[in-house]
This record gives structure tokens, C-alpha cells and sequence, in this order.
């Protein structure tokens, strides 16, 4: 299963700006580095001290374990979202289209 984990740094964190500048460079340089193959890929979002990760994982303890590895993760908050692909989505609409035609009136079609 993929997830899709936003990052954020913590804006008000309790850790000097040369601790925090090390823990960036050192998430960054780990990631650079393939050194977790269950993380795919990796963007930073421009202008911001953010980005997202999209993380292979079987489960919510196998994403806390991927966060929980990274140096970031003391002075970070995490958004965790589970997607899908294109076709489960279509298969979605597809059954939302045939509950709806069944809630129509007979001949109203």
C-alpha cells in the first residue's frame, strides 16, 4: 500500500537554528541516499520548509517506523494519507453512478 507522508517543520521548535540546519542536511543526505527502499520518492515543496515523501508500507506501524527513522522527525509534523490507484477510483464512481440510477424514479433515467 502507498502513502503519500507530508512533512512540516515545527515552526516554534525548542532546538537552536544550527541543531536544526544539521538535522535537515542529515534527513536530506539519508534520503538522497536511498538508504530506506520502502521510501520512493521524495519532493520539497518550493519556498517552504516542507515536502512530501510517497512511503511503501503494509501498515500504520510500518509508517511510524519509516518517520520515526528520520532526523527530522523530533522537529517535524506529519500528515499520513493512504492512496489509491486510478482504477479503484473509476471502479468507485462506477458503483456511486449505479446507486445513484437505482435512487431514480422509474423512467427518469
Amino acid at each position: 500500500m502507498e502513502f503519500v507522508v507530508i512533512a512540516r517543520a515545527v515552526d516554534q521548535a525548542n532546538v537552536p537554528p544550527q541543531v536544526q540546519i544539521a538535522l535537515a542536511k542529515q534527513t536530506f543526505q539519508m534520503l538522497k541516499a536511498n538508504k530506506d527502499p520502502r521510501i520512493k520518492h521524495t519532493y520539497g515543496f518550493a519556498g517552504e520548509r516542507a515536502g512530501l515523501m510517497i512511503v511503501e508500507a503494509k501498515s500504520g506501524d510500518e509508517i511510524t517506523e519509516v518517520i520515526s527513522s528520520l532526523p527530522l522527525n523530533g522537529i517535524s509534523t506529519f500528515e499520513i494519507h493512504a492512496v489509491g490507484g486510478l482504477d479503484a477510483v473509476l471502479k468507485a464512481l462506477d458503483q456511486a453512478e449505479q446507486r445513484v440510477a437505482a435512487m431514480a424514479p422509474a423512467g427518469v433515467r
